[in-house]
């Protein structure tokens, strides 16, 4: 009757020692993969300065091409506030412009036809002269040139001659007294002229529609980055030698996108011109680059698979390691061989250790569950130098990364096309890294930049 308690008590020794000398297969519970979608940083304003340089002899040769013949023509007496006149003006040759200052002077050839209410009737003359402008200038919010005229001199080329059925009499002193009346009315029709036929809206919407083309900086890593501006303004016209200077200055949002062009945000209609005294300057531009998880597994792997950590005459290998996310953590799946077969975790912060340009993962320790695993299988790696070698094998350099960003960057701003006579140009300044983020295909760092950008328009 005593012999089966002991039979069975050799049968569990038995089985003890046996399971004592194989190797177990477990793994310790997975602690899931998911991920965080990044908070919205609110992107940052930035100003992009856009010089405008206009040749006056340019917007001269524009005047001359759309003001030819007839120019103003008046056949009432009642009219511009019952002056008694009646007046028609042709050009006879090109007009002639000197600058200085802020004001315009321009020498007009004119061919003149009046007709003069006096105290004996009507008196119709013709003759040509040229008369003697200066007008002085500024741009309106609703991009309109404003221009204000007065007449300096007139010089007659051809004498004025009163129409009578005897013939033509010289009346230079009459015709003096007419044209001086008449001048307030002769610089309003020019004033006019110019405001219908020279106009800063069609170059502003140009710059606008152009600046909000998006714009591929990096092919190798398809970064595309979207301008949508939101306002601008204008420093007053300056003229140096023979052109009209000012600067537009754009307030706007900078977005940037790894991958296939994305839809952007819809482009914005030209808003009113605000007049600014100073234009400022400087972009900043959120940009990204990342690690995916298939190169941090090769550095990581290339550290630690085949590695072996014993204590005693207990030993395992590392077979292999993966990454993925767990929420704002990096999960580290070490498959193990040896003294037990199978996985276990770790999960540590991916933090940016800015001096040295690199990911590192910080907080690395085993998972909660593993850790129970590991103390009813293995105690011992507790102690040992595992976790410290995964965590020096957890290091991503992003230094060329960076460089490479930046260069891609900086050689695209030295001269970029958006359109024909459109070039878009400027530096970076700065490029640092803000934050480190887990994405679903690895470790993101988000950068931010700050430079200067121009967008310059020729053939204006």
């Amino acid at each position: 009757m005593r012999i089966l308690p002991y039979f069975l008590i050799v049968l569990v020794l038995i089985s003890a020692s046996s399971s004592c000398r194989a190797p177990q297969h477990a793994s310790a519970p997975n602690p899931g993969e998911h991920y965080r979608p990044p908070l919205a940083e609110p992107l940052p304003l930035s100003s992009i300065a856009i010089p405008i340089n206009l040749s006056v002899r340019d917007l001269l040769g524009t005047l001359n091409q759309r003001t030819q013949g007839l120019l103003y023509e008046d056949n009432s007496f009642t009219d511009n506030g019952n002056d008694g006149l009646m007046l028609r003006l042709w050009r006879t040759r090109p007009f002639e412009v000197s600058i200085s200052s802020q004001a315009i002077r321009c020498q007009v050839p004119l061919k003149i036809w009046a007709k003069q209410q006096i105290l004996l009737g009507v008196a119709e003359t013709e003759g040509e002269l040229n008369l003697g402008l200066k007008t002085t200038f500024s741009i309106q919010p609703d991009w309109s040139l404003r221009t204000q005229t007065t007449v300096e001199f007139h010089e007659w080329t051809s004498p004025p001659v009163l129409k009578t059925s005897l013939g033509d009499v010289n009346i230079q002193p009459l015709a003096n007294l007419m044209l001086s009346q008449s001048k307030a009315t002769l610089a309003q029709s020019l004033d006019r002229l110019i405001a219908q036929q020279l106009s800063l809206r069609p170059y502003a919407q140009l710059a606008w529609d152009a600046l909000q083309k998006p714009i591929l900086l990096d092919t190798t890593q398809q970064l595309w980055v979207k301008t949508t501006p939101v306002g601008i303004g204008m420093t007053p016209l300056t003229i140096i030698g023979d052109e009209l200077r000012t600067t537009l200055s754009v307030t706007c949002y900078n977005e940037a996108t790894l991958g296939q062009q994305p839809a952007f945000r819809p482009n914005t209609p030209l808003p009113p011109l605000e007049i600014l005294h100073q234009a400022p300057e400087g972009f900043q531009l959120r940009l990204s680059t990342e690690v995916p998880f298939a190169e941090a597994e090769r550095i990581a792997r290339s550290m630690v698979v085949g590695q072996r950590f014993s204590s005693g005459k207990k030993e395992v290998m590392v077979q292999n390691l993966r990454l993925w996310g767990n929420g704002d953590r990096l999960v580290v799946n070490t498959t193990m061989s040896g003294f037990f077969n199978g996985d276990i975790y770790l999960i540590g912060k991916p933090v940016l250790n800015g001096p040295r340009s690199r990911i590192e993962v910080a907080e690395l320790e085993f998972h909660a569950e593993t850790r129970n695993f590991l103390h009813r299988t293995a105690a011992w790696l507790f102690s040992s130098a595992f976790k410290r070698r995964i965590c020096e094998a957890l290091v991503f350099p992003i230094e060329e990364d960076l460089q490479a960003l930046r260069a891609a960057v900086e050689e695209t701003l030295q001269a970029y096309s958006i359109q024909p006579g459109v070039l878009l140009s400027g530096r970076l300044d700065t490029l640092a890294v803000e934050r480190t983020l887990i994405t679903p295909s690895g470790l993101r760092a988000d950068l931010y930049s700050r430079g200067q950008l121009r967008l310059n328009i020729n053939g204006w």
